[in-house]
């Protein structure tokens, strides 16, 4: 663990663009936002969610992506073994979310506090977890964050072992595999099911519980393609 801890520490000079460029796109994300409420403000339309947070998940796959493919052949020149790299992006893609979801619960007291900044546009609050207690709070948006950051960790060795073409092939298959699947789910019919057992779970459930092991399938499938990439 020692030696895990060092490793990550290679990494850490990297993280003062990481956070600035992640938070900077995020500022000039709410800042359009802010101004397109202001020119459509009416004060009888309520609380009005933007979905302003997916911005974030993107940044921060695409943060990750390149991180991880700019620090890896570094990493292997200090003798930094595969193992070792992935362990410590790992523990540092744990840390980030907990630091991520921090801020943001945060911003959203800010937001609350403000009367969601004064034209009911909810940009950092998560929608349905109002009530939800603290703890909740911060797994609702520490685990979407794991996810997203192990996804770019994987399109990250994606590219490291197969370039360019295996990110591509990557994201051809997924995309295929997804609407093959939403074209058996359309001739079955069964969208009706699969809205009333998502509307059954909770927002806890949506947000922190299913997708845990989504996340670690993203970091098994990104730990055995690191093993065999080259700087």
């Amino acid at each position: 663990m020692n030696r895990i801890r060092q490793v990550a520490r290679l990494q850490m000079p990297a993280w003062p663009q990481i956070l600035g460029w992640t938070w900077s796109m995020m500022a000039v994300t709410f800042g359009i936002n802010l101004l397109t409420f202001m020119a459509n403000y009416d004060p009888g339309d309520g609380v009005t969610n933007t979905g302003g947070l997916v911005s974030l998940c993107g940044i921060a796959i695409g943060m990750a992506t390149v991180s991880v493919t700019q620090i890896f052949p570094y990493a292997l020149g200090m003798s930094v073994t595969r193992r070792e790299f992935y362990l410590a992006w790992s523990l540092l893609a744990v840390v980030q979310s907990v630091v991520y979801a921090l801020v943001l619960y945060l911003l959203r007291a800010v937001e609350q506090a403000t009367g969601y900044w004064g034209m009911g546009m909810r940009f950092f609050g998560l929608p349905f977890m109002d009530d939800a207690n603290p703890v909740l709070l911060l797994l609702g948006y520490a685990v979407p964050m794991l996810v997203v950051t192990h996804l770019g960790i994987l399109l990250g060795t994606l590219y490291l072992r197969w370039g360019a073409t295996g990110v591509l092939a990557g994201l051809t298959l997924a995309f295929t595999a997804l609407g093959l699947a939403a074209a058996l789910i359309t001739w079955t019919r069964q969208w009706h099911a699969i809205g009333r057992w998502l509307l059954d779970q909770s927002p806890t459930a949506l947000l922190a519980g299913w997708p845990v092991p989504v996340a670690a399938a993203f970091a098994v499938g990104g730990y055995r393609l690191i093993r065999r990439a080259t700087a």
